[in-house]
């Protein structure tokens, strides 16, 4: 009995001894400790989820556009203040009123010249010069001793206010008012002519402007004309258009 117990123990013993001679040795530790383990597996989640951050943050980038820079055009002198612009206009003309002007002379065409000065940017102030010419209410008839072609012309010049709206535009309305000065004359032939309703005029008006070069503008108007004249009144409506020029410095 003894020698069977003392056999279980040194084979206990030799079992022992072989499991300490196959234990790792010291610099080998860290390899076997469980906090060693859990601070591969954390190295490697850190890497995995970081590999993933960095991945998206480059898929972002590919699926937006690139910025492209902001290029600012060169400012159109038709938003200068202190710019001078010259506009060149044809119109048709219709006389009503209880003139002479009126009762012998009813519509016909014309010309003007405008010029502006920009006060700032919403508001001008303008100048006019025009010719118009009104033919004969009765159709010509050769009569000897009668004036068959007879017609009026009718030079004035004024000044006025014009102000626009929504100046930053390429097409965009403006009104104007003013006064001015005309000058009636019935010409009866190229040598015989005479001057009636001779005075002083109030003119409103409406119009657009439509840019098709930087500085270069197409430019139409309605306008009316109101005269008294040795107590006679004159109205006249105009519709115009043509193009205006904003030369360079």
């Amino acid at each position: 009995m003894n020698r069977m117990c003392s056999g279980v123990t040194g084979g206990a013993v030799a079992l022992l001894a072989a499991l300490i001679l196959a234990a790792p040795h010291a610099g080998d530790a860290q390899t076997w400790a469980p906090e060693s383990w859990g601070s591969a597996a954390h190295g490697e989640l850190v890497a995995a989820v970081g590999g993933q951050e960095s991945f998206l943050r480059v898929a972002s980038a590919a699926r937006q556009p690139a910025p492209e820079p902001t290029v600012r055009g060169p400012v159109m002198r038709r938003l200068r203040p202190n710019t001078i612009s010259l506009g060149v206009q044809g119109q048709f003309g219709v006389a009503r009123g209880t003139s002479r002007i009126a009762d012998g002379f009813d519509q016909g065409p014309g010309y003007a010249l405008r010029f502006r000065y920009m006060l700032s940017r919403a508001a001008a102030l303008g100048f006019s010069f025009e010719h118009q010419r009104f033919g004969s209410i009765q159709p010509p008839i050769n009569v000897p001793g009668d004036f068959a072609d007879s017609h009026v012309v009718i030079t004035t010049i004024s000044s006025e206010a014009v102000f626009y709206r929504h100046r930053e535009k390429e097409l965009h309305p403006y009104f104007l008012v003013g006064f001015g000065y005309a000058n009636p004359d019935v010409v009866y032939t190229p040598e015989i002519s005479s001057r009636v309703n001779e005075g002083a005029f109030l003119t409103v008006g409406i119009g657009f402007e439509r840019f098709i070069r930087p500085r270069v503008s197409v430019d139409g108007a309605i306008r009316a004309y109101g005269e008294i004249a040795n107590s006679e009144f004159t109205s006249i409506g105009e519709v115009s258009l043509g193009i205006h020029l904003y030369p360079g410095d």
